[in-house]
């Protein structure tokens, strides 16, 4: 496998070269700090510009196109990334070698049109596909309530951190979406090719040079070069006391959130001793957690923890009996401080860099994942596969202490099931 990266003016191109894979997968990613009221716009954006061009009025005649083009298959989604919102889109196609002679400059310049030359008439897009993209999302938007696990999650974040794009609903909001309409919309992608950060990553079996020609040809972005800032978030409000918020739901189980900052958290932690930390107090079923909440106490339906690096949190999740939320919270408080004073084995630590390692291994399958981990070295600074492997094996005991150290609880969010009227003094 071999990496090549080119300043091309507006844009950066990032080439994986690897006869490994039939396909040749190409990302694009559009990057800009992220804002509130743009959420919504910017889903409905990505809705739009893959469901028609201004050759292919349709998505009919879109699939069509993609169908001759030996099934080229592609989607465009937006992700919140730590202080930015990225708009990506990704297609996947056969080379040459298993199609015919030409087939990978046709599906560049598909891929061209439907970014640059898309479905507009007086500066405006196509009025039905405005108006199927946001009944969709309507729906999406609407319905996201129906997931008590999702909901918890998110309200936790709003109670946590309510001005911080993590707070953010990633979907969009209700009354955004009133405000759009086909020549806004128009408005916005403008700046959008003219604003965002751009980098095209390319993986497949096709040679550098080659795929730069094409770029050069086909892809003639003009954006503003600016200077990419960290996806980290550091400022944050900490809290002398944990705050509690409780929610009634009709729901027959609880959703518990637990939300942590950790402080001062250098890049070999966030990177690797993170990683050991949350597996083994929430990542398996042999977790601190699971083992103290489930097996001993019969407490909870499920225990996990997570930690969301960018933010620089940490985050426990768990499915309870609102009778039991006190006494879950506890022994939650509890593992926490078992963790920074030790009170796990050697062979924990083991288990989670077998583990790690393992799920590592498994990014080689395919080409979207080993694109993505180039797509992480790029933005976040992670190391490529060998290094990570080196890395996590540096990992102490100590170093997963003085990690837990630095952690301190700021919200208690339950989202609590209907019944008996509910004990507002959980803390």
């Amino acid at each position: 496998m071999r990496y090549k990266k080119f300043e091309l003016g507006s844009y950066n191109l990032h080439v994986i070269h690897t006869d490994k894979f039939k396909t040749i997968t190409v990302k694009m990613n559009f990057r800009r700090d992220v804002k509130k009221e743009e959420v919504t716009i910017r889903n409905i954006l990505a809705d739009v510009m893959v469901k028609s061009t201004e050759k292919y009025h349709s998505e009919r005649l879109m699939n069509q196109i993609a169908e001759e083009l030996y099934g080229i298959t592609y989607q465009a989604t937006t992700t919140i990334s730590g202080r930015y919102n990225i708009l990506s889109f990704e297609y996947m196609f056969l080379s040459d070698s298993y199609t015919e002679e030409g087939n990978t400059e046709k599906s560049m310049q598909f891929i061209s049109d439907m970014l640059f030359k898309p479905h507009v008439k007086n500066s405006k897009f196509d009025e039905n596909a405005v108006y199927q993209a946001k009944k969709s999302l309507g729906k999406v938007i609407e319905g996201a309530k129906e997931n008590p696990d999702a909901y918890s999650l998110h309200r936790m974040f709003e109670e946590m951190e309510p001005d911080m794009p993590i707070s953010f609903k990633s979907d969009g909001y209700i009354e955004d979406l009133e405000k759009v309409d086909e020549k806004n919309l128009y408005k916005y992608y403008q700046n959008v090719m003219q604003r965002d950060l751009v980098d095209i990553f390319v993986i497949g079996d096709i040679s550098e040079s080659k795929i730069k020609k094409m770029m050069e040809k086909n892809f003639l972005v003009h954006t503003f070069k600016k200077h990419s800032h960290s996806h980290y978030i550091k400022d944050h409000k900490m809290r002398f006391r944990a705050k509690t918020v409780v929610e009634k739901e009709a729901n027959n189980q609880s959703k518990l959130v637990v939300g942590a900052n950790i402080s001062q958290m250098n890049l070999f932690e966030s990177n690797y001793v993170s990683y050991v930390y949350s597996y083994i107090l929430g990542g398996s079923a042999d977790s601190k957690l699971f083992q103290t909440l489930r097996e001993k106490h019969s407490l909870c339906y499920y225990a996990v923890s997570n930690v969301y690096r960018l933010n620089q949190m940490l985050v426990i999740q768990s499915g309870i009996d609102k009778e039991n939320s006190k006494k879950a919270i506890s022994l939650i408080k509890k593992e926490l401080k078992n963790m920074s004073s030790g009170k796990f084995t050697e062979e924990d630590i083991t288990g989670a860099k077998v583990t790690y390692i393992a799920s590592l291994k498994q990014i080689l399958d395919s080409p979207g994942s080993v694109l993505n981990m180039y797509v992480s070295q790029e933005y976040l600074h992670l190391d490529l596969m060998d290094e990570r492997i080196k890395q996590i094996g540096r990992v102490t005991k100590k170093d997963v202490m003085a990690f837990a150290k630095k952690i301190k609880l700021n919200t208690i969010y339950l989202l609590e099931g209907e019944g008996e009227e509910h004990d507002d003094s959980v803390s």
